[in-house]
């Protein structure tokens, strides 16, 4: 299996979650996660969690995050907060040597965007849109009232407004030192912009959100979109900024107040609210590793007059249960819309069969949406029959038709994104993996070699050949057999409630996952098989095969 190692560094908080959000809306990626703390939130949705030294022990996290980059042959390092960005940068060529490209900008501008002072001083001596900038209130060109930010401050914190001269007196000599004074705007619409630096300069589309609300300091609801003088101006500043080693996702943010327009922030690493971007289509990181950033013109379209939009932000919980698995030693899938995309087999496969037989079919788009109508709507079993019936074909262009199928082998691998990530580490945590699917043993196994799974499992259980099918236990000893592990040491992920939960209960394994693909072919209610049900097994639901991490730490581990 073929995919790029992805590492972010001190990713533990809500920081590093906006950048495994953007990776992980990728295909092909695989994220890992480094950051001192054992317990945080981002590491139940990354891929795979290395807790790493403090990085006030500078030589003990450069050498360990170096070591993991070899060992787990790491193509990229994004940084989720500042402090670790001068230590990256310093050191790009030992990462680099690793195979490791660090998205980070020069030490300059790290030096520039860390001081408020030093960046508005840059803005305005580069004839950029910038508010006049006092280094002390006192100054006589001070024009009242006055905001005060601290130097090295983000996020609108500990901010200061000076409401007339006479206020002065209640400054401390630090708070004089260590703000930065501007006019202060009591009304103005804030402009946050996300866009990307590749390593040679190459700058991506820019993201333009109108901040709505916000809490503190976190974009909460924003209005796609933006007037032509941020635009112009966002532009000016992000050319300017290329000269300057400008690398990696950056976020900038501009106040407006009625045609005029100020450069108030520049964030030299990925903002927190861009998953706000995200959720138009628009990935920063996109354009880093693989030089596409999305469908930007959903962010021009929603600004057009006459359109409106809004994207949001809100917290999520979920509640995971500690079921004590640690002496779990194998892991059982299903196939069929557990590892593989059963439709979009079946849709590859019909599309190989109407150039196979296309002389006695109708064009290729009306062929493909009437079998896609007749397998949605249920009939899959009898597609052909049902396609020959609407078509006015004679059964021994039916019979071709099925035959043609059944060879066909399609060129696509039609797993879900998560299937490979999930099962190499798996198998790095020490767990043995097994397959049980029904359907023909011939159409299963195509499936499997077509996909690639088979160097990623241990063994197959194909029930037909067994002259049963799933929910019988028979099936499900027959793979703890096959692994070498009694049935208290498994645990079975699978799409049905019926045939794998309760088969796999049934045979005594340790505990089950109900997965629910979305555009899957069955949409269960667990509710509703509870009430039918006095004696439906515990089974717990995930939304994607990541979320076993959460219950399933390791062999090694035991």
């Amino acid at each position: 299996m073929r995919w790029t190692n992805v590492l972010v560094v001190s990713g533990g908080g809500f920081q590093g979650l906006s950048l495994i959000k953007a990776l992980r809306a990728m295909t092909g990626i695989r994220v890992l996660l480094a950051d001192c703390y054992e317990e945080n939130v981002a590491r139940y949705f990354a891929d795979v969690f290395f807790r790493s030294p403090l990085l006030n022990e500078e030589q003990a996290f450069l050498d360990f995050v170096l070591n993991l980059c070899e060992r787990e042959s790491v193509s990229a390092v994004f940084a989720s907060t500042e402090y670790e960005l001068e230590l990256l940068a310093r050191h790009r060529d030992a990462f680099a040597a690793q195979g490791a490209t660090v998205y980070v900008s020069d030490i300059p501008l790290l030096e520039l965007a860390r001081d408020k002072l030093l960046f508005y001083r840059w803005l305005l001596s580069e004839g950029l849109s910038c508010l006049p900038c006092y280094t002390v209130p006192h100054d006589t060109n001070a024009v009242f009232p006055l905001i005060g930010k601290p130097r090295r401050g983000w996020g609108g914190r500990d901010i200061r407004i000076l409401a007339e001269r006479k206020a002065l007196s209640t400054l401390s000599t630090g708070e004089n030192d260590e703000f930065v004074w501007q006019p202060y705007l009591p009304e103005f619409d804030e402009y946050s912009i996300d866009f990307s630096i590749n390593l040679m300069g190459g700058i991506s589309p820019l993201a333009f959100r109108r901040r709505i609300r916000s809490m503190g300091g976190f974009a909460i609801l924003c209005e796609p979109g933006a007037p032509q003088n941020i635009r112009e101006a966002a532009r000016c500043v992000v050319d300017r900024l290329v000269p300057l080693g400008a690398r990696g996702p950056m976020n900038l943010q501009i106040l407006r107040v009625d045609d005029a327009c100020w450069v108030s922030d520049l964030n030299v690493r990925a903002g927190t609210s861009m998953p706000l971007s995200l959720a138009l289509g628009f990935n920063p990181l996109a354009f880093l590793l693989t030089g596409e950033a999305g469908v930007m013109g959903v962010v021009d379209d929603v600004s057009a007059p006459g359109s409106r939009a809004r994207t949001l932000r809100y917290p999520e919980e979920r509640s995971i249960p500690d079921f004590r698995l640690d002496d779990v030693r194998g892991v059982v899938f299903d196939l069929d819309d557990t590892l593989l995309d059963q439709k979009a087999w079946i849709v590859s496969k019909l599309e190989l069969t109407w150039h196979g037989e296309r002389a006695a079919l109708p064009e290729r788009a009306v062929f493909l949406a009437m079998a896609l109508q007749i397998v949605e709507e249920g009939n899959r079993a009898h597609l052909f029959d049902a396609l020959c019936l609407e078509l006015g074909l004679e059964d021994t262009i039916r019979l071709r038709l099925i035959e043609t199928y059944r060879k066909a082998r399609p060129a696509d691998r039609p797993l879900y994104g998560d299937v490979s990530r999930a099962l190499y580490q798996l198998r790095r945590l020490g767990y043995r993996i097994g397959v049980v699917t029904d359907n023909p043993p011939a159409s299963q196994r195509q499936k499997l070699d077509v996909c690639g799974l088979v160097p990623l499992i241990d063994t197959v259980v194909l029930t037909e050949e067994l002259g049963t099918q799933k929910p019988d236990p028979k099936v499900f000893e027959e793979c703890a057999r096959l692994l070498d592990l009694p049935a208290e040491q498994l645990v079975m992920v699978g799409d049905n409630l019926f045939r794998d939960m309760q088969g796999s209960a049934n045979a005594g394994y340790r505990h089950a996952f109900h997965i629910q693909r979305a555009g899957a072919f069955f949409n269960f209610s667990p509710d509703l098989a509870r009430r039918v049900n006095s004696v439906m097994p515990a089974f717990t639901p995930i939304t994607n095969l990541n979320e076993l991490f959460w219950y399933l730490t390791g062999v090694q581990n035991q």
